[in-house]
């Protein structure tokens, strides 16, 4: 792949498999998810159906508690992950029985449980390929090479959805979609020869309370990421209904936005994975979560599309912050065998905000009105912001890390 060279021989064999996963991917995205919002809006779909297909994914976070225990007591993490990945990307080849909005929320609503079903499975493959020091930097590079071919992707889904019903472009993508989990699923994964006795399962929200109490960090690092993820949710239905309904967007142009996201992208995994192994994920975010804010702002005063661009711009720079700077905080704080719970409490959380704020940011908007609603999110992100700031100075600081570390010790030998 592109950075062959720039990754250690051991772990070279998996970011092949892993690259060549994710371009495949990237044609699914392209050719059919990234327009799953906006043929829905097109489609006639309400702003309650709206607020629902948005929180589809969120509702599959919710269940990411169960997976996590499912991929951690299944015999092999790749071969759970493949089969629910084959499962998700499948349901996306019936989109040519979607003939109304109902039946077109189903299908994404069954690809997005099960997309999120494999979510704790990666992040515990990932620790396990790559090595702590490189982690950050080569999933930077896969997600970069994923956005090249996005952006060409995109572009051409916009241009054959204007010539060609959804009907038969989505099934192609989901094609794709198939192709890259069989790529994926090359890659060889260590299986540990020490037997663990299996924990016993709580109540999830105990489970969640308890691993909070262990870990206060971990705890302020999820409350954060749950106001920032709320402020974001809460505008995500609002998005394609003001594109539609004020902008009258087409399908090409809706292209062309999304291919310009994907261009930043690709600077955004290189830049965000360097900056993250050299400066940490909480300051990853501070910066993020700040520029980001700036994306609800621009369309509180959109007049045309242009005002759009600058908001599809950021949306592509920052967005590989935030994928890389969780999972890196998470594989960095988490012994191997907890990974799988920390990325299901993660994900748990976000479920909890999706399932919430899309409908309660469709509600405002008939009650205050849409620009309203964008102004309120901005607020939001900003308080994210600075709280996620002060906090990485006073609280997620190595030194402060490294202060208690020496305390527990020390009570530990005495």
């Amino acid at each position: 792949m592109f950075f062959n060279r720039r990754i250690p021989s051991f772990m070279r064999e998996a970011y092949y498999y892993e690259s060549l996963g994710a371009i495949t991917f990237a044609l699914f995205v392209g050719l059919s998810a990234s327009f799953f919002p906006i043929i829905a809006r097109k489609l006639g779909a309400s702003s309650f159906q709206m607020a629902l297909l948005s929180s589809a994914p969120f509702m599959g976070a919710l269940f990411t508690l169960y997976w996590a225990r499912l991929s951690s007591n299944a015999v092999s993490q790749m071969g759970f992950f493949v089969k629910v990945k084959l499962l998700a990307r499948g349901v996306i080849l019936f989109t040519f029985l979607a003939i109304n909005p109902w039946i077109f929320i189903l299908l994404v609503f069954l690809n997005s449980l099960l997309e999120q079903a494999g979510s704790p499975a990666y992040a515990g493959i990932v620790k396990k390929i790559y090595s702590d020091d490189y982690r950050g930097r080569a999933m930077g590079y896969v997600r970069m090479e994923m956005a090249i071919v996005a952006v060409f992707a995109s572009y051409l889904g916009g241009f054959l959805l204007d010539h060609f019903s959804y009907r038969y472009i989505f099934p192609l993508g989901a094609v794709f979609g198939v192709l890259s989990i069989i790529y994926f699923g090359r890659i060889k994964v260590k299986k540990e020869n020490t037997r663990r006795q299996r924990k016993k399962q709580g109540i999830l929200p105990r489970e969640i309370l308890e691993v909070f109490k262990k870990d206060r960090p971990f705890a302020l690092f999820e409350m954060i990421f749950f106001v920032r993820g709320f402020a974001n949710l809460m505008v995500m239905p609002l998005f394609p209904i003001f594109l539609v309904d004020y902008l009258g967007i087409s399908n090409t142009s809706m292209g062309k936005l999304i291919s310009l996201s994907s261009v930043f992208l690709i600077s955004s995994y290189l830049f965000w994975g360097h900056y993250i192994d050299k400066k940490g994920s909480c300051r990853s975010l501070t910066v993020s979560f700040f520029l980001a804010s700036f994306i609800p702002l621009c369309y509180s005063f959109a007049s045309s599309i242009w005002y759009i661009v600058p908001a599809s711009i950021i949306a592509g720079f920052t967005l590989g912050a935030g994928e890389l700077a969780r999972i890196h905080f998470i594989t960095n704080r988490a012994k191997s065998e907890d990974v799988p719970t920390y990325q299901g409490i993660d994900f748990t959380l976000i479920g909890l905000t999706g399932i919430t704020a899309p409908f309660l940011g469709a509600g405002l908007m008939h009650w205050i009105g849409i620009e309203s609603v964008f102004i309120i999110s901005f607020c939001l992100s900003i308080i994210s912001s600075l709280v996620m700031f002060l906090s990485n100075r006073y609280y997620f600081s190595p030194v402060v890390f490294g202060k208690k570390a020496r305390r527990q010790k020390n009570v530990a030998l005495d």
